[in-house]
């Protein structure tokens, strides 16, 4: 969406692994906030003496965040520009995260956890940017570093919090542990900036329509209507297994670092889906049987979850990271079924929201279901319904054809 005057960027091979680095601290960022929470969840709840409703909203900010202010990030950055755009991402996300891990009541914890949310939101829309802009060349490289950063972000600390919390006695130090993060990758895009390898942006033609490009309004079109969908659906699993799965394996009898063991194993799926769905998708193999097959795999996770937790909790983790698959297929889809680059930016600023909208209601949805019920039966019921909807929309967003085709 942005291009960068060449002539203004220094480049070579010690700068290059530098703006990589910095790549990958920005991205492992992105989730930490989120999926630091699930591991100390009940020592969070405790502390503050939460109610259900309370844990469940916690668990839907990510999804309210990531639509509200993922909207707000393309302006920002024709704002602000990219360095500064990414080093306000990187100072909400450490500020977030460590001063939330001091506060004594509830609702500092929740603002503060909202301004982390924020500057992720920012660093989710606006990095694939710098990506871009930063490795003209090496595109593909750039978004495989991107896409398993972020997988990284999401599982060391879903394994790491519940030990390093016991370790140290407190579950304040587990969650703050991970400002450390978005400091190094703070630090290293000054060091970066100072180097002159930072690209200056500038507005191009893909901020506007293609003088080829269809103009009616993106959601006249069914299949970006589907695809907005299974990005929700997707998503859904992702944020109510980042908020709720360990609490749901403690429930059923393992300890905290056990728990903390499943939700890596689930969180471990970033990587490999991140080299392997985004090429069946690409390359059209066996797409929709493929994408029908993570939904069947989350809902058999979930299925087993309900009926035997803790007798094969490992092979149910497995099941839910391969559902997890879903997530970059759900963002690749979005590339290989529109054509003409405005047709993509504005399908990308469509069904992202929109998905995160549903992230968002659904986990809330499985906080009331808790409480009003007591037990797990009835949240792991309506996930299993929610995949059944992922494998649907999924296998019709993949269909045949293009979202410019239906404009």
């Amino acid at each position: 969406m942005m291009s960068q005057p060449p002539h203004e960027l220094k480049t070579g091979r010690g700068l290059d692994a530098l703006a990589l680095l910095c790549l990958i601290l920005i991205a492992a960022s992105l989730r930490p906030a989120a999926t630091s929470l699930g591991p100390v969840l009940a020592e969070v709840q405790t502390a503050f003496s939460l109610h259900e409703w309370q844990i469940g909203l916690l668990t839907a900010l990510p999804g309210f965040c990531f639509a509200g202010f993922g909207l707000v990030s393309i302006p920002l950055l024709r704002r602000l520009g990219l360095f500064t755009t990414l080093a306000l991402a990187c100072g909400l996300i450490g500020v977030g995260i460590l001063v939330r891990s001091l506060v004594g009541d509830w609702t500092g914890f929740a603002l503060l956890t909202v301004l982390a949310l924020i500057g992720m939101a920012v660093g989710n829309v606006v990095l694939p940017v710098y990506v871009k802009a930063r490795f003209p060349a090496r595109g593909q490289l750039g978004s495989t570093v991107f896409t398993v950063s972020l997988g990284l972000g999401a599982m060391f600390p879903s394994l790491l919090t519940a030990p390093l919390a016991q370790h140290f006695s407190t579950w304040r130090f587990g969650l703050g542990f991970w400002a450390l993060i978005p400091l190094a990758g703070l630090i290293t895009w000054v060091a970066l900036r100072a180097a002159s390898s930072v690209p200056r942006l500038r507005a191009d033609s893909t901020s506007a329509p293609d003088s080829q490009a269809p103009r009616r309004h993106i959601y006249t079109s069914s299949k970006a209507r589907y695809m907005a969908m299974f990005f929700g659906l997707q998503s859904v699993n992702a944020y109510v297994q980042f908020g709720w799965l360990p609490q749901i394996y403690r429930d059923a009898g393992l300890d905290p670092v056990m728990a903390g063991v499943m939700m890596t194993i689930v969180t471990f799926s970033g990587i490999p889906g991140g080299f392997i769905a985004p090429q069946i998708v690409a390359r059209g193999f066996w797409t929709r049987t493929m994408l029908a097959s993570f939904a069947v795999a989350a809902a058999l996770g979930y299925l087993g979850l309900l009926v035997m937790p803790a007798t094969l909790p490992a092979l149910w983790a497995a099941l839910l990271s391969y559902g997890g698959f879903a997530f970059p297929a759900a963002l690749a889809l979005i590339t290989a079924r529109t054509r003409a680059v405005s047709v993509t930016a504005r399908t990308s600023a469509f069904v992202q929201p929109v998905g995160y909208v549903l992230a968002a209601v659904c986990p809330l949805i499985v906080g009331g279901l808790l409480g009003l019920s007591g037990g797990w039966t009835a949240p792991l019921l309506f996930m299993i319904v929610v995949c059944v909807l992922m494998g649907i929309t999924g296998v019709l967003a993949a269909s045949p054809g293009s979202v410019d085709d239906e404009l």
